[in-house]
């Protein structure tokens, strides 16, 4: 498969999209590291404030389009390759959001717990690099993964090339102790939301190619990325309105910053929970739910597919996403007021 890749980018102008948090970043810097000496050129994005890749994006010299944990839009001309977790599904479709269906290249794993784990499992499977080692794990973490069931290969490399950031820690939250590495999400999720970009994280992992530079603080870009972790703190505590319904409960924030899941988080009881933020004509939403609880986040938010024009929806089971234009706020949370009991 890699010989494939390779194949296809050589030589040519190269757009590599991805999403803005910690999975799209590492699976984006691992494709990016894995081609930049072979494609001519590659530019990047990292973006989620629109869940796709639209025309728009691509700069015009690009010849080939590749899309690392989003969707590329129907609008591009070029020749897309197409790396992710969940494929393109016909229920992600509506009058406003038509997706690309037609790729150079495809490659995806509907059952893989993040596109960081498609990435090296069809590309690198055989690498021992600490560096691709230490993105997969930051992109498995960064999409739920649980530290319990990282692939036992996968698990057995990263102990033996940085055991310290393998150790487990007691932690303060849960009575599940957590591992070093995985204390680096959140730092890497900064990006995201202090400007609704991943764009600082991504060229600070596309300018790097080993662990010491993030881990220890030592690039700028890094430095810039623990002080958007000073600033967002406030954010973080701020007062909150909490509205529940019988199977859900749910907060609205008007926020120039992309705080919502971490309020979703942090605010969660015994019901799943939605975060709303309205930001620049969109809300941008985040869904988690307890881990005790049958309830799949992903399958409830997809299950709103045509029911909201410009929407897009859905995650994992303890976790998800959902985007859509302010003006139909009010028509959704009619919409969430009816217990889709299917879903609990």
């Amino acid at each position: 498969m890699l010989k494939r890749l390779l194949e296809l980018v050589k030589g040519k102008n190269v757009f590599l999209g991805t999403h803005w948090d910690a999975d799209g970043i590492t699976s984006g810097a691992m494709v990016y590291h894995l081609i930049k000496d072979h494609a001519k050129s590659v530019k990047t994005l990292s973006k989620g404030h629109v869940f796709r890749i639209e025309k728009k994006d691509v700069p015009e010299d690009a010849e080939i389009v590749i899309c690392t944990d989003i969707h590329p839009d129907a609008g591009i001309e070029q020749p897309v390759i197409y790396i992710d977790h969940h494929p393109v599904q016909e229920n992600e479709m509506d009058s406003d959001t038509n997706l690309k269906e037609d790729f150079l290249l495809k490659v995806y794993d509907k059952d893989a717990q993040s596109c960081s784990l498609v990435v090296w499992e069809n590309f690198l499977q055989d690498t021992d690099d600490p560096y691709f080692i230490f993105l997969t794990l930051l992109g498995f973490f960064g999409d739920n993964g649980d530290n319990e069931k990282i692939p036992e290969e996968l698990e057995m490399k990263a102990m033996e090339l940085f055991p310290e950031l393998m150790i487990k820690r007691d932690s303060f939250y849960s009575d599940k102790p957590y591992l070093e590495i995985e204390k680096f999400v959140s730092r890497l999720n900064t990006g995201k939301r202090m400007h609704w970009s991943g764009e600082v994280p991504l060229a600070l992992f596309t300018s790097i190619d080993t662990i010491e530079p993030f881990v220890h603080g030592l690039h700028p870009l890094a430095q810039e990325l623990d002080e958007y972790r000073r600033i967002l703190r406030g954010f973080y505590n701020m007062p909150v309105q909490i509205h529940s319904l019988p199977h859900i409960d749910y907060i609205q924030i008007d926020c120039d910053k992309n705080v919502q899941g971490v309020l979703c988080a942090r605010h969660m009881k015994s019901k799943p929970i939605i975060a709303f933020n309205k930001f620049n004509g969109s809300v941008m939403g985040s869904m988690r739910v307890p881990e005790e609880l049958d309830f799949d986040a992903g399958a409830y938010l997809e299950s709103f597919f045509g029911e909201i024009p410009g929407y897009v929806g859905g995650g994992h089971e303890k976790a998800g996403g959902v985007s859509f234009p302010a003006k139909h706020f009010n028509t959704f949370i009619e919409l969430i007021k009816k217990n889709r009991s299917d879903h609990i």
